[in-house]
């Protein structure tokens, strides 16, 4: 992990190199795509589209990630994504690094078809049922969450041994909500992690040591 890494965490630095790289250009038609290795991908919640026009605009998204193998590598989606958006995208098996913002996503099995995954942040899932198949995800380097209120059970993250980044918020702002985990013991298990962000969190077993 990159010293610009460890104050913000893996995404933060990367969003400041992506932007210098790319400017920040938003991909919200499959036109817009020009065969970038790194996209903003904002194809929903357009003013300006009726919701015929927005439901075409986002299935043309999810034909390209269903058809095609594009060589993306890592995809950042700043706007509210359905279940069949997610599971389109978990059919690029190029990604190293996904960042959901948002959405009405509740069953994330098929991000186990992303072997190569690196960097993932599951932003307001709160429909989420459960993580345990990013258990078979083992190149996972930062793992992100905010506001999975389902989940209680952080177990999985164990066996996950090339965790070096890892963040659990509830909702500070809006909502002002906690999650709640069960245990924190599953760090005892992790000796490569250099930075551990815990926001709005409550601990069922009341035990902190892990964290020392």
């Amino acid at each position: 992990m990159k010293v610009t890494d460890l104050k913000y965490g893996y995404w933060k630095h990367f969003g400041d190199e992506r932007d210098k790289k790319y400017g920040m250009k938003y991909h919200r038609d499959v036109s817009d795509y020009e065969g970038e290795e790194e996209i903003i991908l904002s194809c929903t919640q357009r003013a300006n589209l009726t919701a015929n026009e927005q439901k075409k605009s986002v299935q043309r998204w999810c034909d390209l990630f269903l058809n095609e193998q594009t060589g993306i590598k890592k995809i950042w989606i700043t706007t509210r994504i359905s279940q069949k958006i997610f599971d389109a995208v978990c059919n690029q098996d190029s990604l190293e690094g996904l960042w959901v913002k948002w959405g009405g996503y509740k069953d994330i099995s098929n991000i186990q078809k992303l072997k190569k995954l690196k960097h993932l942040h599951l932003g307001s899932g709160g429909q989420i049922e459960s993580l345990e198949p990013l258990r078979s995800l083992t190149r996972l380097k930062t793992f992100e969450s905010k506001g999975l209120y389902k989940i209680t059970n952080y177990d999985f993250l164990k066996n996950l041994n090339n965790l070096e980044d890892i963040s659990l918020w509830g909702d500070p702002f809006s909502a002002m909500k906690n999650i709640n985990i069960d245990s924190l013991k599953f760090l005892n298990s992790l000796n490569k992690i250099v930075r551990l962000d815990l926001c709005m969190i409550k601990i069922g077993d009341y035990d902190y040591k892990p964290i020392l």
